[in-house]
Parts: structure tokens; sequence; C-alpha cells
């Protein structure tokens, strides 16, 4: 009973701390609606392109960390089943996406804070998410495209990484992979649509935010 209701506090406290808009506080002190520029998105690519390279990485810095702690937390201080740390890591991505402190609820897209998750609960898939990320960015400037191409990897690298290690394969792990992947691909549409009809803006690493 006691891990049940040590889950569900966890949950709880995943979704909050997913929930805090980290873009459009930051955003908010240089008296900023990140949700009027741009995509409107509160992710950090947005931010970069809103507010520079510099304040983008911040938040992509800030998102991480909150998929990082209730899933580290959840790890080093309770025995919980694979079942309850993967809802732990799915609600704090929610509440990312899904924000309780705005009146829209529309947060960022999911994707550092996946990766925050995904660095606790899957850390043989660190190095070959940032390897598949940082290659498909690089070629094609496309974040979106990094990120889609990252997360839908990452669902054959958990079944090869498992087979060549002769471990057993966890269905648990492999639905929330197959569920985050799709999440991640509805927070994408807009970009799919504009990738397919060649509009979606290329990144750049310039700190220069008119030109990112």
């Amino acid at each position: 009973m006691s891990n049940l209701w040590g889950s569900a506090a966890l949950c709880l406290f995943g979704f909050v701390l997913g929930g805090i808009p980290t873009s459009y506080l930051l955003a908010k002190r240089k008296h900023i609606d990140l949700r009027e520029i741009g995509s409107g998105n509160l992710g950090a690519t947005n931010a970069s392109r809103a507010l520079g390279f510099q304040t983008g990485v911040l938040v992509g810095v800030l998102d991480l960390l909150k998929g990082v702690l209730p899933s580290l937390f959840a790890v080093q201080v309770f025995s919980l089943s694979t079942i309850s740390l993967l809802c732990i890591g799915m609600a704090t991505i929610l509440g990312h996406i899904h924000t309780p402190f705005l009146p829209s609820h529309r947060g960022g897209k999911g994707v550092a804070t996946g990766a925050g998750v995904i660095a606790v609960l899957f850390p043989s898939a660190i190095l070959f998410g940032l390897i598949v990320f940082f290659t498909v960015a690089v070629i094609s400037r496309y974040i979106s495209l990094a990120s889609l191409t990252t997360f839908f990897a990452l669902i054959p690298h958990y079944l090869i990484s498992t087979f060549f290690t002769g471990q057993i394969i966890e269905y648990a792990k492999l639905v929330f992979l197959g569920i985050l992947s799709i999440l991640i691909f509805f927070t994408h549409q807009k970009n799919v649509k504009r990738l397919m009809h060649h509009t979606e803006p290329k990144f750049s690493f310039s700190s220069d935010k008119e030109h990112v």
C-alpha cells in the first residue's frame, strides 16, 4: 500500500513539476508572451527563436531536469515496479505538454522533458539518442525532424540492445516507448505538415535571434 501511495504521490509531483512553464516564465521576465510569438509553443526551440539561443538552451536544460528529477527520485528512494516508474515518467511528460498553470493548458512538445525521463529509465539509450538527435539536427537543421527521429529510433534500439545484452524484453517499457513516440508525433503534427510542404523553418546555432 505504501508503494501505491508513493507512486501516486510521485505521479502528482511529476505532473506538477513537469507543468511548470519554464519558457513562459523566462519570457515574462522580458515582458514577452511566448504564446504570441512564432509557433506559440512553450518549448526550447520557440524560446530560442524568440529570446535567443542562450535562453533556448537554458529552457532546454530546465525542461530536461523536470523529466529527470521525479524519475530519479523514484528510482533512488522507492522500490517501485517498472510500471510505476513508467507511469511517473509519463505523468511528468504529460504535465509538461498540458501545463496546469496556464488557462490554455498548452505547454511544450515533450521533447526535453521526455529526454530527461528516458535518461533515467533507459540510461543505455543516452549516447544513442544524442548521436541520432545531433546527427539529424546538424545535417537537416530541422529540430523537429531530429526530435521525431530520435524518439522513434528508441524503439528498435531498445529491442536490439536487449537482444545483444541477453536481457529479457520488458513489454511495459516497449509500450511506454511506443506511446511516447506517438505522443511526440502528435505534438509535432504542425511541424510534420510543414516538413512535408518544405515550409518548416530551419534552426541556426547563431546567438542572434533574428537569424535563429
